[in-house]
């Protein structure tokens, strides 16, 4: 039997037509997820952690003790400057976006270029003082440190400053194509490691690869705009106000700094060096996972959601963040499942013959694990988007509630499994607080930035 189509009105389609609209429309959305700044970004994080867990791997196999301990402790300083790269990082990012969305162009900002340039020179005083400081004996030993220290430091401008200024300037994509070549390069570097077993030769190439891509990247971008170079025209009014961002971005910094890293001394005050510290440092490697995966999907939404919130439109953005806490809540669940139900297995896996993680931590650790969700989420969007005031109450009750759960530490002397529970309600309270803030985020009003009058007086 034949289907008699009716006609229908000039310019109406036919259900047919309509059905594979829908699906091109489908398949190209898909496409830009896959395909686009998504996918790209999401291909870079999964490398990024492959590339710590093979380096650690090889490192352990390649270099003596006194190497392999020289190398974590350059590691552990690139990680405490880290927070300064951040606080730049975020302090930039408001700037540059808040131009960006109110202006529609960025034009020439001295002061975010005075604050990048502080930045790399507060790092190379590092990279200059760290090897004297970490113990090197002579100058073999103080040329693969400094030079190691180079590609760490580097690579946490690169991740954190670059990074959030071409997000800020919707050159993301290009940041992510550049990211991936250098990343697909560090490995070649780590195979050379473990073939030839020169950590001198392996410190002088990482160190040129990071360098390098610094210096040509920001040629690329410095073609049209300013914000990396030399800073000119810097006025006094310029520089307090981005002061002031850099202290509110410090704060934003600082919760996050405190509650992730306060723990390690407590445990260390009242459990010393052992089984107690082994336990705390297994559910923080499981929770800083969690912590990466969310920020990483944080980045994803980052100019979407910063965009609607300068705009004054936050509601409009609440899907994508409702969507980073879902996926986040959903891999964070697979990993509390496996701590709590399956705590030998897993953490056997993890320490091997060194699992000392009493019986009975996996209930706290699965609690810490899925809090770190919202706690991640809530102070990358809070730090880079949210109102001053609310990033400063954030920071005051992260250090309320982590100097009440240390306080409960040393002084109840709980055992292991009890400082754990204590670290996992701390956290819990931290993250409901920025989940309040994000929430009050994004209602509609007035954007979080000056109006244009007073921002053409500051910028």
């Amino acid at each position: 039997m034949t289907e008699v189509v009716s006609e229908q009105p000039s310019g109406l389609r036919t259900p047919a037509h309509v059905m594979s609209g829908s699906v091109r429309a489908q398949i190209r959305f898909m496409s830009s997820l896959a395909f686009g700044f998504p996918g790209a970004h999401a291909l870079n994080a999964v490398l990024s952690i492959v590339f710590i867990l093979g380096q650690t791997l090889i490192f352990s196999r390649v270099l003596d003790a006194r190497a392999f301990a020289q190398a974590i402790a350059a590691s552990a300083i690139c990680l405490y400057l880290l927070p300064i790269n951040q606080s730049v990082a975020r302090a930039n990012f408001v700037l540059l976006r808040g131009r960006l969305v109110r202006e529609e162009s960025i034009g020439d900002l001295p002061e975010a270029a005075a604050a990048f340039q502080a930045s790399q020179a507060f790092s190379l005083i590092g990279v200059v003082v760290a090897p004297i400081l970490i113990g090197a004996a002579d100058s073999y030993e103080y040329i693969w440190l400094a030079l190691f220290l180079v590609s760490g430091t580097y690579s946490n401008i690169w991740y954190t400053e670059i990074q959030m200024a071409m997000l800020a300037t919707g050159r993301a994509m290009q940041f992510e194509l550049f990211t991936l070549v250098r990343r697909l390069l560090s490995f070649f570097l780590l195979a050379y490691l473990f073939l030839l077993r020169d950590i001198l030769w392996f410190s002088v190439l990482a160190s040129a690869l990071a360098v390098g891509f610094h210096i040509y990247f920001l040629r690329i971008v410095g073609r049209d705009s300013q914000f990396f170079k030399w800073p000119r025209s810097l006025t006094w009014a310029a520089t307090s106000a981005h002061l002031g961002r850099l202290w509110t971005s410090l704060q934003a910094t600082f919760a996050e700094w405190l509650t992730l890293n306060a723990p390690y001394a407590v445990f260390m005050a009242h459990f010393g060096i052992g089984p107690g510290l082994v336990a705390l440092d297994a559910a923080m490697k499981l929770v800083r996972i969690v912590v990466s995966v969310t920020r990483n999907l944080c980045e994803i939404v980052l100019p979407r959601v910063s965009h609607a919130v300068f705009r004054g439109q936050g509601s409009s953005a609440r899907l994508e963040v409702v969507s980073v806490l879902a996926l986040g809540l959903s891999g964070a669940g697979v990993v509390a499942a496996a701590a709590f139900f399956f705590q030998s297995l897993t953490f056997g896996f993890l320490l091997g013959p060194n699992n000392t993680v009493p019986v009975g931590a996996g209930a706290p650790i699965a609690v810490a694990v899925l809090s770190s969700v919202i706690f991640a989420c809530a102070g990358h969007l809070l730090g880079h988007v949210g109102q001053n005031a609310a990033i400063r109450v954030f920071m005051c009750v992260a250090i309320v509630a982590m100097a009440i759960s240390s306080a409960l530490i040393v002084f109840r002397t709980l055992p292991v499994n009890g400082a754990l529970w204590t670290f996992a309600v701390a956290l819990t309270i931290i993250s409901g607080t920025g989940l309040l803030f994000l929430l009050q985020m994004l209602r509609d009003g007035p954007g979080h930035l000056p109006d244009r009058r007073r921002l053409d007086r500051t910028v």
